[in-house]
């Protein structure tokens, strides 16, 4: 069970988000993180210059890349996994011939 997340308290006024990052893991399992753990950190990074990024993408001076790159180069799957969450998604149709004849694959064991 994921603890629930509390936006941090860098003492200025800054845009609270419930957005998630939604991450596809090698295994094809998705997991969600909720936005706010990324852009708190992104924030107290810059909190001597008063970020405010979701504030700031809301104004359209930042894009919402900006939460997916800071994720992405400036933390770790262990700053965030207490918080995540297995996504409750619907199981995809397969197409197991698509699969057969195109998959990515390999052979296993000795030949």
């Amino acid at each position: 069970m994921a603890k629930p997340y509390t936006m941090k308290d860098l003492g200025y006024k800054r845009t609270p988000t419930i957005a998630i990052r939604r991450v596809t893991m090698e295994d094809g399992s998705e997991w969600d993180v909720p936005v706010q753990i990324i852009v708190d950190s992104r924030d107290e990074n810059y909190a001597s210059e008063k970020e405010d990024t979701i504030g700031f993408i809301r104004e359209g001076s930042l894009s919402k890349g900006e939460v997916q790159d800071w994720a992405s180069n400036n933390m770790n799957w262990s700053d965030v996994e207490d918080y995540a969450v297995k996504a409750d998604t619907e199981p995809k149709e397969v197409d197991y011939q698509e699969g057969w004849c195109n998959g990515e694959s390999k052979i296993v064991g000795r030949l």
